[in-house]
């Protein structure tokens, strides 16, 4: 009776996590042909290993009455080559990839401007349907465009002959790799098998610290030969990435680098795992650096509050640890593993209700176009590393950081007539209502009256007359409100005179207008409003209430935004390269 397997941890990379994987592939094939009823995949990260647990359990009765299945779809390169099992067609599948390319940058040159944004939307829509549903590109591509190297290819060929050319012992071939992961040290005699190589080279996309190099446990020698790996775990990790890893292209400069992400849950059932996994990679497309690790985080979590029927008590990183990212260089023929990191789910997705976790995936909709309207040059960079980090720590000051720089560089680009999307204050209330510090909640001071109030006067003096048609503006624009918000927020003295003799200028204009005009264009902010706010900074860290500040006073409210008529940025269109 099979029922826990153990994966051991040996490199602490996504190696594990897509051997895991694998082995649940393998585990849930089982399932369905043996006709267990009600069959259920539970894989859970123990900490030095994960765990599948499967129920029912499998039987040996089970395992020998399987017949020959490929433990992964085998690969042909070009036309030229034929065989005789069911395989993926990569020649086909680049074409239909360069195909949808095409039509998606057709799209754009036929739909400009924000006017045409809902038609754009329409037709990329449209796109994507007839090529996933019609045409059906398979979302291995990416994989598969590794896989097909010469280095790679080998030992993918060797594993994938392994098991197809001993069909007539199949189920003793599953029954060692049960055996193998149940702790049962029962090892199959792979010497008597037709045509099996147990001799696995450790390959780098698939084992990112084992790659060519002084890689032997003792110091025997100075040989950088490559090492060899067990070949169970081998076959296991290629099922595994063909099934749950992202091969990204990073564009640096007039080139591109490659992020190999995978998922890494820290429990949840194989099905939400593998469905998660799966639109996370049709949502994905080419970026920068900085941009692919914040707009992966924003995605994958977005994939696992849809993906969710359970709303009590839910927390992302009780399900979801994070995002395994390991950068390669490109160096021509050849990629260098350069950084290897693991990028954390935000500690502060939960919420109890179906209504807080649709607030929560219109919020990261709503980020997901922020950061990529992003261009990442000059300071760019500081601000959106300051996000990644807000997002992995789920540390406030990192925010705090970001939104000072994100409100600068929106003034910045409407003073230079460029176009900038601004947060929405709803979304923002959706935001920090379901956000806690360590000693205190967000919305305590968002929905302080006076609170509301500075931030409506900073809203006035900034963006709301940015989207007022210059011949109807009544009051000069603040253009640099935001940096002296964010210096005088050091200190609560600071912010507390800064705020006073903001307010009194604006007040003062805003009488001057109503005496000029007769018309009352904005609201004044009355003297008991005002001492409401100075109750905030009495209770309230000054940098967190001043980044909260320009969090609201640089955002549009639901009417504003409609009457500007901004239309969501479409996704960059996907780069031509694998």
């Amino acid at each position: 009776m099979y029922s826990t397997f153990k994966i051991k941890k040996q490199t602490g990379t996504y190696s594990d996590t897509i051997e895991a994987f694998g082995l649940a592939n393998l585990l849930n094939e089982i399932q369905s042909r043996a006709n267990l009823r009600w069959p259920k995949l539970q894989i859970e990260d123990k900490g030095l290993y994960y765990e599948i647990t499967s129920k029912p359990e499998i039987t040996e009765v089970n395992i020998m009455g399987l017949n020959y299945f490929p433990f992964f779809q085998y690969v042909i390169r070009d036309t030229s080559e034929t065989f005789e099992e069911n395989y993926f067609d990569y020649s086909k599948q680049r074409a239909l990839k360069k195909e949808r390319q095409e039509l998606t940058q057709k799209a754009y040159k036929e739909y400009p401007g924000k006017d045409k944004a809902q038609q754009l939307k329409a037709r990329l829509s449209e796109i994507e349907r007839i090529y996933e549903e019609e045409k059906c590109i398979f979302p291995q591509l990416d994989v598969y465009s590794q896989v097909i190297t010469s280095n790679n290819f080998v030992g993918f060929d060797k594993l994938y002959r392994n098991i197809s050319s001993n069909k007539e012992v199949f189920s003793e071939i599953v029954k060692a790799i049960l055996d193998y992961y149940s702790d049962r040290n029962v090892e199959i005699k792979t010497k008597s098998l037709n045509s099996f190589d147990d001799s696995v080279t450790a390959l780098q996309i698939y084992n990112p610290t084992t790659g060519k190099g002084q890689n032997k446990g003792k110091a025997t020698g100075a040989s950088a030969g490559p090492m060899k790996l067990n070949w169970i775990g081998e076959t296991m990790k290629i099922s595994g990435a063909l099934t749950n890893m992202l091969c990204q292209l990073v564009k640096v400069g007039s080139s591109y680098d490659m992020k190999v992400v995978v998922a890494d849950f820290k429990k949840a059932e194989y099905n939400q795992q593998k469905q998660i996994a799966l639109g996370f990679k049709k949502n994905i497309k080419g970026n920068t650096p900085l941009k692919v690790d914040i707009l992966n985080l924003l995605i994958i979590n977005k994939q696992l509050i849809e993906k969710t029927d359970e709303y009590s008590n839910f927390k992302a990183r009780n399900i979801l640890t994070g995002l395994h990212s390991t950068y390669q260089k490109d160096l021509g023929q050849n990629k260098a593993v350069v950084n290897i990191a693991e990028l954390q789910t935000p500690d502060f997705i939960e919420f109890n209700t179906e209504d807080e976790a649709k607030d929560w995936v219109e919020f990261l909709k709503e980020q997901i176009n922020i950061i990529g309207s992003i261009e990442e040059l000059g300071d760019a960079t500081q601000g959106l590393i300051a996000y990644r980090t807000f997002l992995t720590s789920s540390h406030f000051e990192s925010w705090g950081r970001f939104i000072f720089w994100y409100s600068g560089h929106i003034m910045s680009n409407f003073s230079k007539n460029k176009y900038a999307l601004p947060f929405k204050e709803t979304s923002l209330n959706k935001f920090f209502n379901n956000m806690s510090m360590n000693d205190f909640k967000i919305s305590e001071i968002i929905s302080n009256e006076g609170f509301k109030k500075v931030a409506y006067a900073i809203r006035k003096s900034t963006v709301t007359l940015q989207y007022t048609p210059k011949d109807q503006r009544r009051f000069e624009i603040r253009y640099g409100l935001s940096q002296t918000l964010q210096n005088k927020s050091k200190s609560t003295c600071d912010l507390a005179e800064f705020i006073g003799e903001f307010i009194g200028t604006y007040n003062a204009e805003t009488a001057r207008n109503v005496e000029k005009t007769g018309n009352v264009m904005r609201a004044n902010i009355k003297d008991n409003e005002l001492n409401k706010f100075y109750e905030l900074l009495d209770i309230y860290p000054s940098k967190v209430v001043g980044a909260l500040l320009a969090s609201y006073g640089f955002a549009l409210t639901e009417k504003e935004a409609l009457k500007a008529t901004i239309a969501e940025i479409p996704e960059e269109s996907e780069t031509n390269e694998d």
